[in-house]
């Protein structure tokens, strides 16, 4: 036991001994860590003594926060990033003769940009300024987080960062402190701030952005709203994200293109091409977030709240329903029919005690009012009753015209109530439309606002029953599909049983247009697209991502955006007139009906027909003789 102690103690005072004192690099690299405070792995390309290596790696790995330490040669593929990149500091000495292979390879696989972080220490200040060959060619964008530790004297440093807005303008260099053997790393109070707060101004450089222009008439004069209805998205996209040029001091250099951009045969076309494959920065019109698009542009901020549905306004009662079987619930329908049973039982008792009782009476016997026990007259009776409709036949006793009076009482007020109910009914809405099944199974005629976007997503469903509404209600075969412009489908909207899928800040502008007060209410809506947030957007990967993104989030915080937002689109209108006005009866509220007395007549004449076949089957003579006769 006492051997392994003293075993122990000798290393430990080994280690102590053997390992020197910190060069001053190594002691800044450490300070510069620390100031971040942030969770870090290094990964180091220096030229060093391997006891200066091993003297950074035991001081990085004794801190509070111990790091890694990974030294590499020029090739960067050897490198195992860690699974956060953000952790990932990068640390080089400009010294080494391989330092511009380096460089070289970090800027093939985009290391110089966000999240990555680099301390160079770079020559001496006396030699050269901070800005040297070696950063030569080397995309250092607004988004690069470079310092470049600079020797003063022996026990102190000068850092900087150095980026450039574009990379054919002029270097820029923000002092980053200066660090001394004896105190340390003091940080300079102008970039204890983020790197996109401090890099936002861009001194007049130019942001090329693309927008969409349907109307080229919007070309000439974005911010006009006389004619508000036209190119509307771009018009609000383009005054939301006009004060951003001069939050980050830039002008700007605007690229039309004629639709958003959609993939077809492998690659993307309009806007999102001009930021794929052209020059644009920026998107200066709104563009709905799809997963495919992910993969090209990145989303910003959502400052327009746009919103595309089937707009209708709730169909009569009749177009979902029969309206004669709705006064009265399910229960209420089996007791009639009990009742009615019940009844024509009573009937019927009655009138075979009166025909036993009377039947000795000649007089009875020769009345053709009096009520037989048949089944055929206790039924028409009835039948009469409750289509308040008289009856040539009746009981003659006491009893049985009390009977008839509760028969003909009691379907009076159910009568009464039935119609009262049938009236109130014909002037109702549906609420049963709450889906797209409710809406494919309906009887609602389907309308589409004429757009570039609903030409693209409608076709492609693929979902079984948005693909449904497309083939068999907006496009069926042999049909020219029902894609129409804005204000026709707003008023087919008002006079039809018409659901129209439209932009509803401005289809609802239209409808406070041309609706009537009434009109207004019962409108409802059902969205078709999964997914219909808007989004400003950027090119992949740009170097102006967070710069453009805290724009936009400040923009909308001041309330800029909200103030575009109700100027141009239209909330919902309010229901202030219900039952303002009456509809007239149409044939879809009363067929039932109709269909009743259709299969009525053809019953009638059925039965007709058959009475004629058994008479001649039963009096074959007669009949002979009756046609001799004539």
């Amino acid at each position: 036991m006492n051997s392994c102690v003293l075993f122990f103690t000798l290393v430990l005072a080994y280690c102590a001994f053997a390992i020197p004192k910190s060069s001053h690099e190594i002691n800044l690299i450490a300070d510069v860590i620390q100031s971040s405070d942030k969770l870090t792995s290094v990964v180091a390309h220096v030229c060093w003594k391997p006891s200066k290596q091993i003297q950074m790696m035991y001081l990085l790995g004794n801190k509070n926060r111990p790091m890694t330490v990974r030294f590499v040669n020029k090739d960067w593929a050897s490198i195992v990033e860690p699974h956060h990149r953000e952790r990932l500091l990068i640390v080089v000495d400009v010294n080494c003769p391989t330092t511009r292979q380096f460089f070289e390879k970090a800027n093939a696989t985009k290391k110089f940009s966000f999240p990555y972080r680099w301390i160079v220490i770079g020559k001496a200040v006396n030699e050269s300024i901070a800005v040297t060959s070696d950063f030569n060619d080397l995309p250092l964008l607004p988004d690069s987080d470079v310092v470049i530790a600079q020797k003063n004297d022996s026990d102190s440093f000068i850092l900087s960062m150095i980026y450039k807005v574009h990379v054919s303008k002029k270097w820029r260099v923000e002092q980053f402190g200066i660090w001394t053997s004896v105190n340390g790393l003091k940080k300079f109070e102008a970039v204890k701030s983020s790197i996109s707060t401090r890099r936002r101004n861009f001194r007049r450089h130019s942001i090329k952005t693309a927008m969409v222009i349907l109307d080229n008439r919007t070309i000439s004069n974005p911010y006009d709203l006389s004619d508000i209805l036209t190119d509307t998205v771009t018009k609000s996209s383009f005054r939301q994200t006009d004060p951003i040029y001069g939050y980050l001091n830039a002008s700007r250099e605007l690229i039309y293109s004629p639709t958003w951009g959609y993939y077809r045969n492998g690659s993307y076309g309009g806007m999102i091409a001009e930021m794929t494959i052209g020059d644009a920065d920026l998107a200066g019109t709104v563009l709905i977030a799809t997963q495919d698009r992910m993969e090209v542009v990145d989303y910003l901020s959502c400052p327009s709240p746009i919103s595309i549905k089937f707009v209708f306004r709730e169909p009569p009662l009749s177009y979902q329903n029969n309206l004669f079987l709705l006064p009265f619930k399910t229960t209420v329908w089996y007791c009639i029919g009990a009742f009615v049973l019940v009844l024509a039982f009573i009937l019927y008792i009655n009138a075979l005690w009166e025909n036993k009782k009377l039947e000795s009476s000649e007089q009875n016997s020769k009345d053709p009012t009096a009520l037989k026990p048949h089944v055929g007259e206790i039924a028409i009776l009835v039948i009469s009753a409750i289509s308040q409709q008289g009856s040539f036949t009746e009981l003659k006793g006491t009893l049985g015209r009390i009977v008839m009076f509760i028969l003909f009482l009691a379907f009076l007020l159910l009568y009464s109530s039935y119609s009262a109910s049938i009236v109130a009914l014909l002037q109702s809405s549906s609420n049963q439309i709450r889906t797209l099944s409710d809406l494919l199974n309906s009887k609602l005629e389907l309308g589409v606002e004429d757009t570039p976007y609903n030409r693209y997503f409608f076709p492609i469903a693929t979902e079984p029953v948005r693909k449904a509404i497309y083939q068999t209600k907006i496009a069926p075969k042999g049909t020219k599909p029902n894609f129409m412009s804005l204000e026709d489908g707003v008023k087919k909207l008002q006079k039809e049983p018409f659901a129209f899928n439209m932009n509803k800040g401005i289809g609802y502008r239209l409808v406070e247009r041309y609706f009537h007060e009434h009109e207004k209410c019962g409108l409802q809506e059902i969205a078709y697209l999964y997914a219909t947030k808007t989004y400003i957007t950027c090119r992949k990967n740009s170097p102006f991502k967070e710069i453009f993104k805290i724009g936009l989030f400040r923009i909308q915080e001041h309330g800029l955006s909200d103030r575009e937002n109700r100027l141009i689109y239209a909330r919902k209108p309010a229901c202030q007139a219900r039952g303002g006005s009456f509809g007239s009866v149409n044939m879809v509220d009363f067929h039932p009906v109709l269909l009743m007395y259709l299969y009525g007549i053809i019953l009638a004449f059925f039965l007709l027909f058959v009475e004629i076949l058994a008479h001649r089957k039963l009096h074959p003579r007669s009949t002979v003789g009756h046609v001799i006769t004539l």
